[in-house]
C-alpha cells in the first residue's frame, strides 16, 4: 500500500503506548527478573521516573503471563497503612490489587492473562484479568515520615509477587532509543506480535498491518509521526481547572480515546485511575512567597492521604536546604493554625519560625497536590485545592499547563 500522512499518524498514535511500554521494560531490564525494590523515598538525586512521589516506597517488576499466572500475596498491614499494587498491560490500561478494594487484613489474588474482558476496578477480585501477556507490576507502601521508614520497609516485604509456573520469556533484545521514523514502526511491529490488543482494547487502524509490512517512504513516515505528535499534544494539558489548579478529569480512564491514551503515556506513564489517586497541578514562580491554607475541617477529603510537592520544570525534585520534598497530612511537626486549620508556606526563602515550609527552587517550578483514595467529589474532579495567597491576596488564573 501507499501510506498517507494520515495513515501513519493514526498508526503512530494508536501504537505509541505499546512502544513506550516496551521501551520502558527494556530500560528496566526486561522480564523474568522478579520485583526490584526501592526501600527509600525519592529525592532530588532520583532521575529515572518523572514526577515521583515522596510518600511511598516502590517495588517494580515485569512479567510475561504466557509463562503462568502471578500470585500477589499481601500480608496484614498494621495501622491500616496505605498500600497498592498497580498492574499495567502493554497498552497502559490499569488494574489494581489495593487497600481501597481489598482492605488491610491481607489478600491473595491471582493475576491472569485474559483478553476477553476488561479488569474490574470497582470491587475486590480473587482473579484480576490483564489484557496482554506483558504486565508491569508496581507496588507502593506509604511512609509516615522518617521515623516510620523501618516499619514501612517491613510492610513492603509483606507484598510478594511470584509467577505460578515456568520461567518468563526472555526480554526483547532491542535496546531503548529514539522513536523516530527509522525506529518506531519496526519496534511497534515487534511489540504487536508479542502483545496483541485485547478484545476490549481500541482496535488498531484498519491499514496498520499493511503499513507495518511496507515501511518504505521515509518522508511520509517522518511527516506522519510529526502529525501524530501534534494530535497527542492537543491532549497533554489539563481539562478541568479551578482556583489556579488543574487536573485531568479522567486520569488513566482512557476508554476508546487513543489520542488521550497516547498523550497520557508520554507524560504520565503508569499514572493512576482517579479512584486511587487524583493529582492537581499548577505552574509556579518559586521566587514568589505564598501560602496554601486549608480551613479547619477542609483539608483534601481522602480516605488515604494527601501530599503537596514541588518539582522543577523537568518534573524532577530539586535539592533544597532542609531536604523536604513534600508536605501533607502525615508530615512530622506540622503546626496547626489557632482555629485548627493548616497553612503551608511555599517559596524559595525560609519563612519565619514555626511555618510549615515547602521549599521551592528560585525560578519556574510545578506544584502538585495528590489525593489518594479520594472521596466522591475528588474522584469526580469536583473538589479542588484552594487558591494560593500572596501577601494576603489570592493568585488566580486557569493556566492549562501541567496535569501531572
Amino acid at each position: 500500500m501507499i501510506a498517507t500522512v494520515d495513515d501513519v499518524a493514526e498508526a503512530y498514535v494508536w501504537g505509541y503506548p505499546l512502544v513506550a511500554t516496551w521501551r520502558t521494560r527494556a530500560a528496566q531490564g526486561g522480564t523474568g527478573r522478579g520485583m526490584a525494590t526501592r526501600d527509600r523515598l525519592s529525592t532530588a538525586a532520583d532521575r529515572t521516573v518523572v514526577a515521583p512521589n515522596n510518600d511511598t516506597l516502590y517495588a517494580s517488576g515485569w512479567f510475561d503471563l504466557r509463562a503462568g499466572d502471578l500470585t500477589v500475596d499481601v500480608g496484614a498491614m498494621e495501622g491500616n497503612r496505605y498500600w497498592s499494587v498497580m498492574l499495567l498491560d502493554a497498552y497502559t490500561h490499569v488494574a489494581y490489587v489495593c487497600r481501597r478494594l481489598h482492605g488491610s487484613d491481607g489478600a491473595r489474588v491471582r493475576v491472569r492473562y485474559d483478553p476477553a474482558a476488561p479488569p474490574d476496578n470497582r470491587t475486590a477480585q480473587d482473579v484480576v484479568r490483564v489484557g496482554t501477556p506483558t504486565v508491569w507490576v508496581l507496588a507502593r507502601v506509604l511512609v509516615d515520615g522518617p521515623g516510620d521508614l523501618e516499619a514501612a520497609r517491613a510492610a513492603q516485604a509483606r507484598i510478594r509477587v511470584r509467577q505460578q509456573a515456568g520461567a518468563a520469556a526472555a526480554p526483547p533484545r532491542r535496546e531503548p532509543g529514539s522513536s523516530g521514523a527509522a525506529a518506531f514502526f519496526p519496534r511497534l511491529r515487534e511489540a504487536l506480535a508479542a502483545d496483541p490488543p485485547a478484545d476490549w482494547h481500541p482496535p488498531p487502524p484498519a491499514d496498520l498491518a499493511a503499513l507495518l509490512c511496507d515501511l518504505s517512504g521515509e518522508a511520509v513516515l517522518a511527516d506522519g509521526i510529526r502529525e501524530g505528535e501534534a494530535r497527542m499534544a492537543r491532549h497533554l494539558g489539563v481539562d478541568r481547572r479551578r482556583n489556579g489548579w488543574g487536573t485531568r478529569s479522567r486520569g488513566a480512564d482512557f476508554g476508546a480515546d487513543t489520542a488521550y491514551r497516547a498523550a497520557f503515556a508520554k507524560v504520565s506513564l503508569a499514572g493512576h485511575l482517579p479512584a486511587e489517586n487524583r493529582s492537581y497541578s499548577r505552574p509556579w514562580d518559586g521566587t514568589v512567597a505564598a501560602t496554601l491554607r486549608f480551613p479547619a475541617g477542609a483539608e483534601p477529603p481522602v480516605d488515604g492521604f494527601w501530599s503537596l510537592c514541588v518539582y522543577g520544570p523537568d518534573l524532577f525534585f530539586v535539592a533544597n536546604q532542609i531536604d523536604r520534598y513534600s508536605i501533607g497530612d502525615r508530615t512530622p511537626g506540622l503546626r496547626r493554625d489557632p482555629d485548627g486549620g493548616l497553612t503551608v508556606a511555599v517559596g524559595h526563602d525560609r519563612p519565619g519560625a514555626g511555618a510549615n515550609w515547602l521549599p521551592t527552587p528560585a525560578g519556574p517550578c510545578v506544584l502538585v497536590l495528590r489525593a489518594y483514595e479520594g472521596h466522591p467529589d475528588v474522584v469526580a474532579a469536583e473538589w479542588f485545592p484552594p487558591d494560593m495567597a500572596i501577601d494576603g491576596a489570592a493568585r488566580g488564573g486557569d493556566d492549562d499547563r501541567g496535569g501531572v
